[in-house]
């Protein structure tokens, strides 16, 4: 008899821990649900058209480079810069299709480094993603 509420007592308590355990999960795809995930940008070399992508070493080679990413907002602010001299190439309000499909093209030469920052507001105090974007000579 005691080995019979033995198991009964162990039943209810599998129960009770399974619902636990049931309810932490979901608690914790509902906090995340709100959580977007990062935006990124890929890049293909040449212009829009252009379907090569980077060497294995991810360079392209100098020249036009296109970027492309989703969910943006509908407007993004640019800012081309090269690296590590942080002179300015290009800097301007872009907009997004209705999808917040970005897609632009820069013309990185000469061969180096160039960093491009993409932001929701003019100053780009509030980074949406960015990037390093190396190109080797022709």
């Amino acid at each position: 008899m005691a080995n019979s509420a033995y198991n009964s007592g162990m039943k209810h308590f599998l129960q009770a821990s399974t619902l636990l355990v049931l309810s932490l999960a979901v608690t914790a795809m509902v906090a995340n649900a709100d959580v977007p995930s990062p935006l990124t940008l890929n890049i293909t070399c040449g212009d829009v058209n252009a379907t090569a992508l980077p060497f294995q070493n991810g360079h392209c080679t100098e020249g036009m480079v296109t970027f492309r990413g989703s969910s943006f907002p509908s407007t993004v602010y640019l800012k081309v810069l090269s690296y590590p001299a942080g002179v300015l190439i290009d800097s301007g309000a872009y907009d997004t299709t209705n999808n917040g499909e970005l897609t632009f093209t820069q013309t990185l030469v000469p061969a180096g480094s160039y960093s491009v920052v993409v932001s929701s507001d003019e100053a780009g105090d509030s980074v949406l993603t960015s990037m390093m974007v190396s190109v080797d000579s022709l």
